[in-house]
């Protein structure tokens, strides 16, 4: 059972976390930053990685459910965080002259949240622990926790392993290959959000909830028509 929720969870998390299109964000991110400073971000991203997974999988539904957050409000949040990013990446603001390197913390946002693990990735995780949950008493849980966990960490390792690769094609890129680099990456990063949030209102169209609510709306537009129009009527 240990090994083979390891294998499963391997499975459906690595399509969704798609570490090498994290690394072509990180070439277009990392423009003037110093090699510690590149490989600094990259353990964050894999620490702050595994921590996601392990708040997500344990604690995400109960977090979603206290503030009332849905998965498409999710997925539109995230699309509309990506959207953003990528309009500053494809029109950078114009440097200072003596300005220094890039000093800024990019590890949780955006290269953890939402790239690696967005609001797919977490939706994943959250359904798999609601699945997990109704398990019967009578199988042990234990090993079924113990492989997604363990899980989380082989993708967080596989995650940073990808990403070191980012700093020899940086010097491989040069200045203004990364700068071509930085406005691809960040038309397609506005792409991608637009994605997200078409994904998060064809949710909500498709919500029973919400169907259920036009239904009745509708519903009781002839009814109301006839109370006024009985109102009119005299006898």
């Amino acid at each position: 059972m240990f090994f083979k929720v390891i294998a499963l969870s391997l499975l459906a998390l690595l399509p969704m976390v798609n570490p090498p299109t994290t690394a072509t964000l990180l070439l277009g991110l990392s423009k003037g930053m110093s090699r510690e400073q590149i490989a600094r971000q990259v353990n964050l991203t894999a620490i702050y990685l595994f921590v996601t997974l392990c708040i997500s999988f344990f604690v995400g539904s109960s977090i979603l459910e206290l503030f009332g957050i849905s998965i498409p409000g999710l997925r539109l949040a995230g699309g509309l965080v990506i959207a953003f990013i990528g309009f500053r990446m494809l029109f950078p603001a114009p440097s200072r002259p003596g300005e220094g390197p890039l000093n800024q913390n990019i590890a949780f946002v955006p290269l953890t949240i939402p790239s690696l693990c967005g609001p797919g990735t977490m939706a994943l995780v959250i359904s798999g622990a609601v699945e997990i949950s109704h398990v019967p008493h009578t199988i042990s849980r234990f090993p079924i926790y113990a492989g997604v966990v363990v899980s989380f960490i082989l993708i967080s390792l596989l995650s940073w392993g990808i990403l070191k690769l980012a700093g020899p094609v940086c010097r491989l890129l040069g200045e203004s290959g990364i700068d071509a680099m930085t406005r691809v990456m960040g038309f397609l990063l506005i792409c991608m959000g637009m994605q997200f949030c078409i994904n998060g209102i064809k949710e909500v169209a498709q919500d029973p909830v919400f169907h259920g609510i036009v239904a009745t709306e509708s519903s009781a537009l002839p009814e109301r028509a006839r109370e006024l129009m009985g109102n009119d009527i005299k006898p």
